[in-house]
Order: C-alpha cells, then structure tokens, then sequence
C-alpha cells in the first residue's frame, strides 16, 4: 500500500522538477518531510556525546550552543535564473576494511569460505570471479553502511530528489553505496553508469584494486547500464598508475565535464563516489584552480567528507554553478555526522 507521504513524493517527481524556474532551490523542499533547519555548532558538539552519562548538558553548554547556533545559520539563496540542472554527491558508505582492517584473515577459511563474525559485517559478499583475496583492495560497505546509504536514499525520495542519470566509481564500496540509495527511493528502473575515471587517486595503493567486472555483478542483482561507454576505461585507469595528485583532480574533473557535455537535459545527475573525487568535482563546480591543491589537504579528505555525505550543486543560466548547503538533511548518530565541512568544500 503507498503511504500520503510515498505518493505525495511521486506527484512532485511528476511535476518536473528538472525545468527551468526563478526560484531558489529552497523552494523544492517545500512540503519535504524534513526540515532544513542546521547549526554548525551543535555538530561541533556531536564529537562529545558518546562519552557522556547523565545529564544531556549543562546550562553553560546550552547557553554556548544557543548562542552559536544564532550565529552559524545558513543565509538565504540569492533567487536567480536556473537551468533546472541539478548535481549530487555522495561518497561511499562505511567501509568494511576501515573497521575491521583483520577481517580478511578472520572471515575467511583458507577455501575462501567468508563467514562474519560481526553483526556490522555484511552477510553474505557478491559472488566475483577469480580468486577471494580481491576483496583485500575492493572491500564492501559494512551493515551500517547500507542503512545508512539507504537512509540517504530515502531522504532523496521524500525530497522528491529524482535523478534521471547515476553514475559510480568502480570500487564496490561506492557500486553498494548505489545500489541501497536506489533501493531506498524505489527506482527499479535505473542503472548505474560505472566510470572508473572517478577512481580515487591511484598512488595511495600499493597493490591497485582489481575491480569486480559488471558481470559479476548483474549476476549478483546489481542493475549496471551495460550499454554505458566510459570516459576511461579501466585498462586505462591502471596504466595512470604514477600519476600525480593534481594529475587525478583533473582526470575526475574532464570526465565530469565530459559527461555534462552529454547528459545536458534538466533534472538531476546522481555521483556516487569517494570523498577525494568529491572534493575533485566540487573544485571544478566552485570554480577553484587545481593548481592549487596541497598534497597535505588529500590526508584530511575523509574527515571533511564524511561518510554518505552529500553536496547538490545547481546549474544557474550563466552556465556557472552554485552549492546549495540545505538541499539534504545531515544523519547524525553517536559521535558521527555525515554533514561536510563546508569550509573545506569551498577553500581556494
């Protein structure tokens, strides 16, 4: 049975959300299930909460924070002529190998056999072809991570966030990032665009990944657009192997270019991705140079693009594009916000 709310989301979708209007992107979340309501101080305060008993806060802190909160408060979209071309990124959910970096001795017997031994390992793991040690470089999403991913896709539903175009990175963190998003948001139909130009930086591996093929993964109910060509190829990507850090901020940026080039209709484009290609795509859309990239800020990437955060980014009629910070809701949970540091996100 649909639910008001369920069939409330799909008469926005109908509506055309992608045309061309005077409005701020604001106005798309009127009648969104949530609010858009956000305070970077209380985000700074996340980081304390886990370790904490009794009493929520004091009256100091509360003063502090209310105080704080007046001044962090998001201005206003300035209301001008749209596109209707919409962007949005997302990095990959929590990554299996991140949070248990032995899982690989401990999960599997000597045949390969996987057996979790953790409920926040994944049941079961996609049937690949060749050997399972692939899984050492190419590791899944944990069980938070798929909740968390479809937990982002809902919010995308109720926001009536519907992309006509989605495209992944190759690793298999971010192709199971996709697949719950799209779960969540109860789109059967469309497939995901693997690009593996949006690979994260290649000289961070020692051993580089051997990606599973999209065989392996339709046969496993992976929908993949295998009509889909890619920027690069993955042979090609592999033979990048020395290449430098400005060298991949401008491989993910031509690729993204290439495909705005392509998919030029209104609406939204989805990229499910890694936290560093984020940051390549985001540089490009802010108009930032990638000259000036310090190696040091790739180290503190994660930490600023947290996992399945989100930017949406809109198309203005000048051809330029503006961040749109309170088009998604954050997920905070414990001492973990998935919000980005908007001030990383638009540093020169």
């Amino acid at each position: 049975m649909t639910s008001p709310q369920d069939k409330q989301s799909a008469d926005k979708a109908k509506s055309g959300s992608g045309q061309s209007d005077d409005a701020s992107f604001d106005a798309f979340n009127e009648g969104s299930v949530y609010s858009m309501m956000y305070s970077m101080a209380e985000s700074q305060y996340v980081g304390r909460a886990s370790a904490q008993a009794g009493p929520s806060m004091s009256k100091e802190l509360e003063d502090e924070l209310v105080q704080k909160m007046a001044m962090s408060k998001f201005q206003q979209l300035e209301k001008v002529k749209l596109t209707g071309r919409r962007v949005i990124l997302i990095r990959n959910a929590e990554r299996v190998d991140r949070i248990f970096p032995d899982w690989m001795n401990m999960a599997f017997d000597a045949n390969g056999k996987y057996q979790p031994y953790d409920l926040n390992q994944p049941l079961s793991l996609p049937n690949r072809t060749g050997s399972f040690h692939q899984f050492r470089y190419d590791a899944p999403i944990t069980e938070l991570g798929c909740v968390v991913s479809m937990m982002i896709g809902r919010a995308l539903k109720f926001n009536s966030q519907h992309p006509h175009k989605v495209f992944t990175s190759p690793a298999l963190r971010c192709i199971q990032s996709c697949k719950n998003i799209l779960k969540a948001m109860g789109n059967s139909e469309l497939k995901m665009c693997i690009e593996p130009a949006f690979f994260e930086w290649l000289s961070w591996y020692e051993v580089l990944p051997d990606w599973i093929s999209e065989d392996d993964l339709m046969k496993s109910n992976y929908k993949i657009d295998n009509n889909y060509k890619p920027i690069l190829s993955r042979e090609e990507i592999r033979n990048r192997r020395n290449e430098s850090h400005i060298a991949f901020y401008d491989r993910c940026i031509q690729a993204f270019k290439n495909i705005l080039e392509i998919e030029n209709k209104p609406g939204y484009m989805l990229f499910v991705v890694h936290s560093l290609t984020m940051d390549a795509i985001s540089r490009h859309l802010n108009a930032r140079k990638t000259e000036t990239v310090l190696q040091s800020d790739m180290q503190m990437i994660g930490g600023n693009y947290p996992y399945c955060s989100v930017l949406v980014y809109e198309e203005l009629a000048d051809k330029t594009w503006r961040l749109v910070p309170r088009a998604m809701p954050s997920l905070t949970y414990m001492d973990f916000t998935s919000r980005v540091n908007f001030e990383f996100v638009r540093r020169n």
